[in-house]
C-alpha cells in the first residue's frame, strides 16, 4: 500500500510538471472586448486562461471574468452541436442554474473574438491553496462542503472535471464555494493532470468518480497530519482502481461527516477499542460514567474474589472441625461401651448434648449425625437395662426370705 501511494504521489509529481510544460512557448492574447462588461483588473491568471476583475455594466455590480486562453494556431469549441458533444453556451447554461451555497454562482458565458469567458460570483478571500489550516478536522470541515457541492452538481447530471485546491474559494464568512463549474471540458481541456483520475489519463470519460478522485487528492493535501480515519476516506475516494472508492458522493459525504462526529468511518472500521475511544470522544461524560462503573465492578469482583477465597478457606477449617468432633464423638461412644453401668448413664447424657450441639453445628456433617443416633441409641439401651435391673433387684427383695431367730 505503501509503495502504490509512493507511486501515485510520484506521478501526480510528474503530471504537474507536464501542466507546465504544456504552457511553455503559450501566447496569451489581449482580453476580447465584451458586450455589458468592463474588465478594470487582473484578478489571477492559470493554466486554463486568465481571471479579471470586470464590472456588470447593466447591473453595476462587480463580477470575476473568467477569459479561456489558446495557443497560437488552436481553436476553441465549437458553438454548435457536434458528434453527440455538448456545446459551450448548452453546457453554461447549465450550470448557470446551479444554486448551491457551495458553489460559484455563474451568471453568465459565451464567446468574443474567438474566445471564451465566463462571468461568475466574485469571491471574497482566498483560496484552499493558499490558506493555512490548523487541523484536520477543519479540512474534513471544508471537504463536507464540497462533497455537499458535488453530490448537488452531479444530482443535476453535472461533472466538475476540475476539481483542486485552486478551484475552492474560501470567503470571509469561512463558506467553501467550488468555481469553475461544469467548465473544464467545454473548453476541450480534461483539467488539471495532478487531480485526474487514471482513468481519465487513459482517454477515458469523466464521471462523478473522476470526480470523488480528484477531492479524494486535493483533501490528502491540505491535511496537515496523518490521521488514520480521515486517511482512510482520501485514500479510498482516490483509489486507483475506480470501483474501489465510495459508489457515491453521498457515501464520501456521509463518511466525512462520520469522521467529524467522532463515528466509526466507512473507510477504516475500528476494533472494540477504537470504537470506545470514538465513543469517548463523542459523549465524554457517558464515557467517564462507564469508565466509573467499570471500576466499581472491578473492585467488586475482586471482592468477591477475595470474599470466596476467605469463605472457602473457613469452610475448609469447619470441615476439618466437624471431622475432628466426629472422632472424638466416636472416641466418647467407645468410652461409655467401656465405663461402669453406673457411671453410664450420666457419660451418656453428656455426651448426647454435646452432640446435639454439633449436630446443630454441622448439619450436614454425616459422621456427627451417626454418632447423635448411636447415643441416643446407647441411652435408650441403657434406661432398658436400669429399668430390667431395677425389676430384678425388687423381686430378690420380695422373696427374700426371713431371717431365722
Amino acid at each position: 500500500m505503501l509503495q502504490e501511494d509512493t507511486m501515485t504521489d510520484a506521478l501526480r509529481s510528474l503530471a504537474a510538471e507536464l501542466d507546465e510544460l504544456g504552457r511553455e512557448g503559450e501566447r496569451l492574447r489581449e482580453p476580447p472586448e465584451i458586450p455589458d462588461f468592463r474588465l478594470t483588473d487582473v484578478l489571477g491568471r492559470g493554466g486554463m486562461g486568465t481571471v479579471y476583475l470586470a464590472e456588470q455594466v447593466s447591473l453595476g455590480r462587480e463580477v470575476a471574468l473568467k477569459v479561456v486562453e489558446t495557443m497560437v494556431g488552436t481553436r476553441v469549441p465549437r458553438v454548435h452541436s457536434h458528434a453527440g458533444r455538448v456545446t459551450l453556451p448548452d453546457e453554461a447554461r447549465t450550470v448557470a442554474q446551479l444554486h448551491h451555497p457551495n458553489i460559484v454562482q455563474v451568471y453568465a458565458a459565451g464567446t468574443a473574438q474567438d474566445q471564451s469567458w465566463f462571468a461568475m460570483e466574485l469571491m471574497r478571500g482566498k483560496t484552499a491553496s493558499h490558506s493555512p489550516f490548523a487541523s484536520t478536522e477543519e479540512v474534513a470541515r471544508l471537504g463536507v462542503q464540497i462533497a455537499e457541492a458535488l453530490s448537488y452538481a452531479h444530482r443535476c447530471g453535472v461533472i466538475h472535471r476540475d476539481v483542486k485546491p485552486s478551484n475552492i474559494f474560501i470567503g470571509e464568512n469561512g463558506i467553501a464555494k467550488l468555481g469553475d463549474f461544469g467548465l473544464a471540458n467545454s473548453t476541450g481541456d480534461g483539467g488539471t493532470r495532478r487531480y485526474m483520475a487514471p482513468e481519465l489519463l487513459d482517454g477515458g470519460k469523466a464521471t462523478e468518480l473522476s470526480d470523488q478522485y480528484a477531492l479524494g487528492v486535493t483533501l490528502r493535501e491540505l491535511a496537515p497530519d496523518g490521521d488514520t480515519d480521515f486517511a482512510a476516506i482520501c485514500a479510498k475516494a482516490a483509489a486507483q482502481d475506480p470501483s474501489r472508492r465510495y459508489e457515491s458522493m453521498d457515501a464520501m459525504l456521509d463518511d466525512l461527516r462520520r469522521f467529524l462526529a467522532h463515528k466509526p468511518v466507512a473507510a477504516n472500521p475500528p476494533s472494540p477499542f477504537r470504537r470506545f475511544r470514538l465513543f469517548a470522544r463523542r459523549n465524554p461524560i457517558a464515557a467517564s460514567g462507564i469508565v466509573a462503573a467499570s471500576i466499581l465492578l472491578a473492585a467488586f469482583v475482586a471482592a468477591l474474589a477475595v470474599g470466596y477465597i476467605k469463605t472457602s478457606r473457613a469452610l475448609a477449617a469447619t470441615e476439618r472441625e466437624a471431622a475432628s468432633a466426629a472422632q472424638s464423638l466416636a472416641k466418647v461412644i467407645t468410652d461409655i461401651n467401656r465405663a461402669d453401668s453406673d457411671k453410664r448413664d450420666a457419660e451418656i447424657t453428656r455426651a448426647l448434648t454435646a452432640a446435639e450441639h454439633l449436630a446443630e453445628r454441622f448439619p450436614e456433617n454425616a459422621e456427627i449425625a451417626d454418632a447423635v443416633d448411636r447415643l441416643k441409641a446407647a441411652r435408650d439401651a441403657h434406661a432398658r437395662f436400669l429399668e430390667r435391673r431395677g425389676g430384678s433387684m425388687n423381686l430378690q427383695h420380695r422373696f427374700r426370705p426371713a431371717p431365722r431367730r
